[in-house]
C-alpha cells in the first residue's frame, strides 16, 4: 500500500473498529434457529462458512449497502455501471465483512494474545499498511484475505469451495504456533 503512514493508521483504526459492528450483523443475520451458531468455536466455522458459501453466490443487484472500511470507496463495485466488471456487489462485500470479522474473533478466541496490527514487510510487498492479525512469531494473518480469496473462488470461477477451509486454516495456524 503506498498510502502514508497516517492514512495507514486511519484505515487500521476504521477496520478495527468496524470489526463488532460487522460481527453484529451478522448475528442479526443468523439469529434464526435453524442457521448456524456464532459461538466462537472453530468448529463453528464450517457451519458459518457453508451458509457464506451458499449467501455470497446469490444475486445481491437490488441490495445497497455501506461498504466495509477496507473498500477502496473510488472502486466502483458490480452493482453500479461503472463497475460492471467488478465481482462483488455491496451486499457481497458486506457478507465478506461479517465473516472475516468472524473469522478473526474465532482466531483470537483460539490463539489467546492475537492482535490487530499494520503489515510492515519489505517494502515491495503488497500487503504493506493492510490490517492483518498478530499471532506470535512470523507474518501476521491476512484474514479478510482468506475469505475474500474463498468469495473470489465462488463467484467468479464457481469453484467449489470446502466448507471446512476456514477451520482447517485455523487449526493450521494454531497447530503452527504450538
Amino acid at each position: 500500500m503506498s498510502a502514508s503512514r497516517e492514512k495507514r493508521e486511519e484505515l487500521h483504526d476504521a477496520y478495527v473498529a468496524g470489526l463488532e459492528p460487522a460481527l453484529e450483523r451478522l448475528r442479526a443475520r443468523l439469529n434464526a434457529p435453524d442457521e448456524p451458531q456464532l459461538d466462537g468455536s472453530v468448529v463453528s466455522l464450517d457451519a458459518v462458512n457453508e451458509w457464506f458459501l451458499t449467501h455470497i453466490n446469490e444475486s445481491h443487484e437490488t441490495e445497497t449497502t455501506d461498504l466495509p472500511s477496507w473498500w477502496d470507496p473510488s472502486k466502483p463495485t458490480a452493482e453500479t455501471a461503472e463497475g460492471q466488471n467488478r465481482p462483488f456487489t455491496s451486499a457481497q462485500l458486506a457478507l465478506i465483512d461479517e465473516v472475516q470479522a468472524y473469522l478473526g474473533e474465532v482466531l483470537s478466541i483460539a490463539i489467546p494474545g492475537a492482535r490487530w496490527v499494520i503489515y510492515k514487510g519489505h517494502k515491495r510487498d503488497f500487503r504493506n499498511g493492510l490490517t492483518m492479525l498478530e499471532v506470535g512469531k512470523g507474518r501476521p494473518l491476512p484474514v479478510r484475505d482468506v475469505v475474500y480469496k474463498e468469495a473470489l473462488g465462488v463467484v467468479l470461477s464457481g469453484r467449489e469451495v470446502a466448507v471446512d477451509t476456514l477451520s482447517s486454516w485455523v487449526r493450521e495456524k494454531v497447530a503452527a504456533l504450538a
